[in-house]
Parts: structure tokens; C-alpha cells; sequence
């Protein structure tokens, strides 16, 4: 019986993330620009994208610390780099996971934690955009 829950979650979270329709106001200053221009970023699709985002991840992290392979394609810091989101006034740049902000937007909906950002970076290096 347990079993048959846990798979019910893992769909129904799935499903969260491959919504059409979610409300992604917060995509960052360079994501909303090239969506804005109507420039295709993500090959893979943005339901492919939300749905398997944590595979990817995963899949390059194995790459990177356990073969050495460390390429910018599909990097973390290029997630945060075109993500992130600039206060106007202080002209700082709010953390990725920080509340209402891109990543936690869809975390905060399927009660999963960020736990990425315990080691990367949330805000783009100086000197990024």
C-alpha cells in the first residue's frame, strides 16, 4: 500500500511540473529577454525541461564530479545566471531560491525542498549578467 502512494506522488509531482499553464513570472532578467524575443533556449522544450529538470541535474551532476566532464551546457551557474532577478532599487540580485523567486515558485508548490543551493551559488557572479 505504501508503494502504490509513494508512485501516486511521484505523478502527481511530475504532472506539476509539466504544467502548460503555471504561472512563471519570475523566469529572471535574461530568460525573460530571450522569451520576449522569441528566441528557443531550451532544445529539449520547456515541458521536457520542467518535467525532467531533476534528472538533468542529477544526470550532470554524475558527469561533472564523477567523470571530471565540466562543460557550460546545462550548468547550474548558467540556470542562476539567466534566472535571476535584479532588485531595482538596490540593484542586487535576489537569490533563486529565495521565496517567490524562480526555483521556489514550482518547490513551494510541491512542498520539495532546493537543496542545491547548500553548496552553488543563488545570485550570478559579478561581472555576469
Amino acid at each position: 500500500m505504501y508503494r502504490l502512494v509513494a508512485i501516486l506522488m511521484v505523478l502527481l509531482m511530475g504532472n506539476v511540473f509539466a504544467d502548460k499553464h503555471a504561472d512563471h513570472s519570475n523566469l529572471g532578467e535574461e530568460a525573460s529577454s530571450i522569451k520576449a524575443s522569441g528566441k528557443i533556449f531550451h532544445t529539449d522544450g520547456l515541458d521536457v525541461i520542467r518535467k525532467m529538470h531533476p534528472d538533468f541535474l542529477n544526470h550532470k551532476r554524475d558527469k561533472t564530479l564523477r567523470e571530471g566532464v565540466r562543460t557550460k551546457e546545462g550548468s547550474l551557474k548558467g540556470c542562476v545566471n539567466c534566472h535571476a532577478i535584479k532588485d531595482k532599487k538596490t540593484n542586487q540580485y535576489h537569490p533563486v531560491n529565495d521565496k517567490d523567486q524562480f526555483c521556489s515558485t514550482c518547490h513551494q508548490q510541491v512542498s520539495v525542498s532546493v537543496d542545491c543551493f547548500s553548496c552553488h551559488r543563488t545570485t550570478p557572479r559579478k561581472g555576469t549578467k
